[in-house]
């Protein structure tokens, strides 16, 4: 049954809200980078990731990248979620998961350009890929 694989995308895009909300509070000092509940590959390079925020890279529609992607991935998982239990229509999703690719793309890039390394953003930007496969696969 597909559902099962429409909630392990759910899980996918709210530990993306995780990894956003975990940088966006280091990014505001109200939490250090060295958590516990972060995986070591996954932890924040203070002087690397942090230097990000503040580019054109960083910010989209004026907020910084992570904490749009903390409210943005709790809501594609509730989207996601609404499919398993058929209460949304899997286009709607999949839609949000082309948008996420695109954005991923151009954040990717930015990171490039910088000459950044962030393994919380590549981390978020991997899960994204790995739920708009699943989608797809899914959807066709």
């Amino acid at each position: 049954m597909d559902s099962k694989y429409y909630f392990l995308c759910a899980l996918l895009a709210f530990v993306g809200g995780v990894f956003s909300f975990y940088f966006n509070a280091v990014y505001r000092g109200k939490i250090s980078s060295h958590q516990f509940w972060i995986p070591n590959l996954c932890q924040l390079d203070v002087n690397n990731c942090i230097s990000i925020v503040d580019t054109k890279y960083g910010r989209i529609f004026g907020a910084s990248n992570a904490q749009l992607g903390f409210y943005f991935l709790f809501i594609y998982s509730l989207f996601l979620i609404g499919v398993a239990v058929n209460w949304v229509n899997p286009i709607i999703p999949l839609y949000l998961g082309i948008l996420t690719i695109f954005l991923s793309v151009y954040l990717v890039f930015g990171l490039i350009k910088l000459k950044k390394s962030c393994p919380i953003c590549i981390s978020v930007h991997l899960l994204n890929l790995i739920i708009f496969i699943i989608q797809i696969v899914l959807y066709y």
